[in-house]
């Protein structure tokens, strides 16, 4: 799954055409950049080859001031084809990406209790941060608008459902703390 090629034409499908800059200035407003891995140098070469492959075209240049010229691009038929196909697969995928924690607890067998118990609080310790962090991150979506149900819903509803996901993990901790007698303040 090209998680680049799905936000450049979603972009470009929702917004309109853009040049490279305002795509990447969209990105960062959106904080692609953090929950699909969308860097600055990957949504220029992947903007090159959507247009190689006819999912963008070009349709004028543009110069403001002394500034270079920007090529401003649009979503061609053939894109939005593609967007519809990035986007059923990714909705329809399950999570499947590598899974550290679980490697750890399965090969932590001859691990003495005191260290496995440091090694949870820590865990635990670094997503209730996680948390907090995205508690802190929606109220100031929130208050600047591109978090808000009412103005972004399928936004809001992607942040929610991360703010879930660390809550689910620490539930986890929860539950497993107690199994594996290893419940222990983090230390920092």
């Amino acid at each position: 799954m090209n998680l680049t090629r799905l936000v450049v034409l979603g972009l470009l499908a929702e917004r309109g055409a853009q040049h490279g800059h305002q795509l990447r200035r969209d990105v960062q407003l959106t904080k692609a950049d953090e929950w699909a891995g969308v860097g600055a140098g990957s949504l220029h070469r992947e903007l090159r080859k959507l247009a190689d492959d006819g999912l963008v075209a070009a349709v004028r240049t543009e110069r403001v001031d002394r500034r270079p010229e920007r090529t401003i691009y649009q979503i061609t038929d053939r894109g939005r084809d593609a967007l519809d196909e990035l986007r059923d697969q990714a909705v329809a995928t399950l999570y499947r990406g590598d899974d550290p924690m679980a490697a750890g607890l399965i090969f932590a067998g001859g691990t003495a209790p005191e260290v496995l118990g440091d090694l949870l609080a820590r865990h635990r310790h670094a997503v209730g941060a996680e948390r907090e962090r995205l508690r802190a991150e929606r109220a100031r979506g929130e208050r600047e608008g591109y978090l808000r149900p009412e103005i972004s819903p399928l936004q809001a509803a992607a942040f929610r459902r991360a703010e879930l996901r660390a809550q689910a993990e620490l539930a986890w901790h929860d539950e497993w703390d107690r199994v594996l007698g290893t419940a222990r303040p983090a230390r920092t």
